[in-house]
This record gives C-alpha cells, structure tokens and sequence, in this order.
C-alpha cells in the first residue's frame, strides 16, 4: 500500500493568531544572508508556548499555586505519554453551540466502528468548517461528561481540532473553569492535550486491510515525543514527521521542525 500523508498541523505565519486571547505569531528578519558575513539567513520568532497545534502539559492548570498539587511542565513529561495507538472520532455533524457530550462520543464510536483500547489517544473533530472560519471560535467542544467517559477508557492523551478543548468557554455556560483541562491535567491523571489539530476529516473512516489480527477503523500508531524543551513551559508549539509500520499498524511520529508542521503516514 502506498503511503499517504495527512498533515495535521496548523501552518503558523506572521500575525496569526489562534486564539481571541492570545498573543499573535510573529516572526521578524533577523540574520541576512545578502549582509550577513557567514552568509546565512535566519529568523526571529517571539510566539507564546501555546500558539498554533500544541500539547497542554499538567503545570498548565496545576500550578501549584490557585491549583494543588503542581503539575508536571513539559519538560518532565514521559515520553510515553504521547507515544501509541490513536483512533479519530468524528462528532462535527452536531450544532457549533452543542457540547459534545459522553453520549455524543459513544454513538459516534458504535456508529463509525471505532475501538477505544486502554492507552490509546483519542482525537475528536468537533469543528465541520476550515479553521478559523465564521463561529469557530463560538463552537462548543468537549463537556465535562464526555471527559469523563474518556478518562474511564484510561485514554492517555487527548487531541481537538480548536484551540480550547472545551471550544467556547463563558459563565453562562458554566464552563468558564475549563471542567475538561481541570480533569484531564490533574497530575493523577495527566492527560495531556492536544489543540488546534487540522486535517482530521481525513482519517474518518480511514479501513485498513491487512493480514493483521485486529486490523481496525481509524486506527493510528503514534508519538508525539518532542516537548520542546523548555524548563517550566506549561505547553508546547509541536510538530511531527510519521513512518509506516507493518501490517495494520499506522505510525505519527511528532517531533520539532522549522515548519511546525504534524503529519500521518498511512
């Protein structure tokens, strides 16, 4: 079977800007290699450890202070943690001002045959449209309940395709505390997160046939293992190259590169 890569990263440029509340990206000349003696061109990029498709470490709710006990940054975090299987689920056909609830993910998983094993990560496409399109930033995402239903799978990391995995947060929604980060980033269970993943209506449904035992639906093997690091980031910007693995098996390996960028090869 051919490979075929689905990039899941959001490209990063000049003003962007991923969230209402957050800093935008930006990269200014610095070295140039017309000027410069070494003859090299470089750039100077001053962006926040959250910006574009990142991972949510514990310390970024837990620390220590308006929360107990402190997490674990980046930095400290296992690599194991962002390394195995991963399914998709596809729930982007509810309203962008519906929750995505517990009941919500298991009608998705019966009805797209998709297997939640222990320590797999999950990945949940909530949004329907482009990224940053009209009312992205208003759409609802994970409830606490649907966290829940994750956190008993013992799922071991989490991905969205927004910026905030609870999407839009508010009082009157009664989820302005981010119920959804607070369990998941609780240094008990360190989930970490992944938000502002692109690219996920392409593993919907991705069937893969092979002589496997348990060749499954949407099924990925995947690491995600660069933390970037930097001692106290509550977060990181990630990017990933992937490699194929036999049989039924699918690999995304994450690591740091100039372009920020996420794939999958399947």
């Amino acid at each position: 079977m051919p490979t075929r890569i689905v990039d899941l990263t959001l490209t990063l440029k000049d003003g962007l800007r991923t969230w209402d509340i957050k800093p935008p990206f930006t990269m200014l000349p610095y070295m140039n290699a017309a000027t410069f003696k070494l003859g090299f061109s470089t750039r100077l990029v001053v962006m926040e450890d959250h910006t574009g498709t990142h991972v949510d470490a514990s310390l970024h709710f837990y620390d220590g202070a308006r929360r107990t006990p402190r997490g674990r940054g980046v930095a400290e975090l296992p690599l194991e943690k962002l390394h195995g299987d991963a399914v998709c689920i596809d729930v982007s056909a509810k309203r962008g001002d519906e929750p995505v609830t517990a009941e919500m993910l298991a009608a998705a998983v019966e009805k797209q045959h998709v297997e939640i094993r222990r320590d797999d990560i999950v990945l949940v496409r909530f949004w329907s449209g482009t990224w940053g399109g009209d009312a992205f930033l208003a759409a609802r995402g994970l409830a606490k309940d649907a966290c829940e239903w994750l956190l008993e799978r013992e799922v071991k990391a989490v991905g969205v395709d927004h910026p905030n995995l609870e999407g839009r947060v508010a009082d009157e929604l009664g989820n302005a505390d981010c119920p959804g980060h607070v369990l998941f980033l609780h240094p008990d269970h360190e989930v970490p997160i992944i938000e502002n993943i692109v690219g996920l209506k392409g593993l919907r449904g991705n069937c893969i046939h092979s002589s496997s035992v348990r060749p499954k639906p949407s099924r990925v093997t995947g690491t995600l293992f660069d933390r970037w690091l930097c001692r106290g980031g509550s977060g990181k910007a990630t990017g990933a190259q992937c490699f194929p693995l036999p049989a039924s098996r699918h690999c995304v390996t994450a690591v740091m590169s100039p372009s920020y960028y996420t794939s999958l090869y399947r």
